[in-house]
């Protein structure tokens, strides 16, 4: 399971479980809450009717006069709005008892007769203290609970009987239940709310790792990945902490293959020197031996030019970013990279033509892009025929910005389209049968990867043979 689902789960749990737990002390509070003050209403209720009692000197008069008050009330239509609740019904009862816990008077016939002094509200209120009970109907149903508050019925000084009041929990519960059904709403929308919060914070703490992956996969490919930014300070630190690993596997990776290959390329230039330097130790005519130490050179510089190639794309792989891009015209680029090889196509009678639009500015270093753009044109210059034609196309968008380089030469075979920018991989040039370093296209390869611009290379161009190199910033 990934870490962002594990952290979603978690939190998700967090707030289910804290959102029920709450919502049950809650409901367990209201409950209390609106118990207390119907139970504070049903004391008030029941010391007016023990007033009229003792006021009735426990008469059957009064207690004729009560019942006759109750019946009137349960046939009143009450049909009063409580805020969205409708009561229609009375719910209030009333029983009454002689100091020995008899039941004298009820609203309830069968009651009357009944010994209820072992009942809580009437056995403490006998006693001269404050008796209340709560009884359920069906005991298994917490629904069926009714209230019994009572309260003394004096004369003088002594307690004669007790006044029960009672009421059905039920009609307290209608109005918990609307307000805890309000309180669910609001809590399930708060949940709802909590939730989404929860993802955003996820996303926030999870979209750095994920980027952090892409980075390591890119690394581990091979690929120039972008070292992702964050403001989180773990995360800010693990980024660096992986920038240090890619930089000690990489230069360890980079020196081993730079000696393989290093090795390799100067073998021949160096075994070349050396016996060209043993012949010039025999007797020879000074044409030979002139012919013999040019020979030395331009191995040397040959050694020399690698050495320098190898160096600058060493330098661009362990660069992660531009530090200082500038703004300049494209146009300009090119046209400075047609000139550095005039000697070049001017010798193979080739025309070049630069063509584009007058607005052709873009971001980036200069240097760089010169020496890549040069080497993709001196390649082009080179695997052209003499007298043929290469067209520079620069293209301008709202979007982006696009050189194409089309020659018309004898293009690029099929089993080597896949490794023209491998370090060291050269083909023979039509004129001259000799190779080059192979390092031209794999520094053009890296500046374009940090400049952040797409490459494309398709050959044959049509019918006309040839290479297009198209690059998009």
């Amino acid at each position: 399971m990934s870490l962002r689902r594990r952290i979603f789960l978690t939190l998700c749990l967090v707030v289910l479980v804290g959102f029920f737990s709450i919502a049950r002390w809650i409901r367990g509070e209201l409950r209390n809450s609106y118990s207390q003050v119907v139970e504070e209403m049903l004391i008030d209720e029941a010391h007016l009717i023990s007033s009229f009692i003792e006021n009735e000197k426990m008469s059957q008069k009064g207690f004729k006069s009560l019942a006759e008050m109750f019946d009137r009330q349960k046939h009143h239509d009450i049909r009063a709005r409580v805020f969205d609740f409708i009561k229609v019904n009375p719910s209030l009862d009333l029983y009454v008892t002689d100091n020995k816990g008899i039941v004298v008077f009820s609203t309830t016939e069968s009651q009357i007769g009944q010994d209820f002094s072992k009942w809580n509200d009437v056995y403490r209120t006998l006693r001269g203290e404050y008796g209340a009970r709560s009884t359920r109907t069906n005991p298994t149903d917490n629904r069926t609970s009714v209230y019994f508050v009572a309260a003394p019925i004096r004369i003088g000084t002594q307690i004669v009987g007790v006044a029960t009041i009672s009421k059905t929990e039920n009609s307290i519960l209608i109005f918990l239940d609307r307000a805890l059904e309000k309180m669910f709403l609001g809590a399930l929308v708060s949940a709802l709310f909590l939730g989404v919060l929860g993802g955003l914070i996820m996303l926030w703490i999870t979209l750095p790792l994920e980027k952090l992956r892409l980075y390591a996969l890119d690394v581990s490919e091979g690929r120039r990945g972008v070292l992702p930014q964050s403001k989180i300070k773990e995360v800010k630190h693990l980024s660096e902490a992986f920038e240090k690993m890619r930089i000690t596997l990489e230069g360890k990776k980079t020196v081993e293959t730079y000696t393989q290959n290093l090795t390799h390329e100067l073998k021949s230039p160096l075994t070349a020197i050396k016996g060209a330097a043993e012949l010039c130790l025999e007797e020879m005519d000074q044409s030979q031996r002139q012919r013999f130490l040019e020979n030395i050179i331009g191995e040397a510089d040959r050694s020399h030019h690698l050495l320098e190639q190898l160096l600058k794309i060493a330098a661009l792989e362990s660069t992660q970013k531009l530090e200082k891009p500038e703004a300049f015209d494209l146009y300009d680029i090119l046209q400075e990279a047609r000139e550095a090889l005039m000697g070049l196509w001017k010798l193979k009678k080739i025309r070049i033509e630069i063509m584009g639009p007058e607005d052709r500015t873009i971001q980036g270093d200069r240097f760089l892009l010169f020496q890549a753009f040069r080497n993709v044109l001196q390649n082009a210059i080179e695997f052209s025929d003499d007298g043929s034609l290469i067209r520079i196309e620069i293209e301008k968008n709202d979007a982006s910005v696009s050189v194409e380089i089309i020659d018309t030469g004898c293009g690029i075979p099929a089993f080597a389209k896949d490794r023209v920018f491998e370090k060291f991989y050269s083909l023979e040039r039509p004129s001259t049968k000799r190779r080059s370093s192979g390092l031209g296209l794999n520094f053009f390869k890296e500046v374009m990867d940090l400049h952040g611009a797409q490459i494309a290379i398709q050959s044959p161009v049509a019918e006309s043979h040839g290479t297009s190199v198209r690059v998009e910033f």
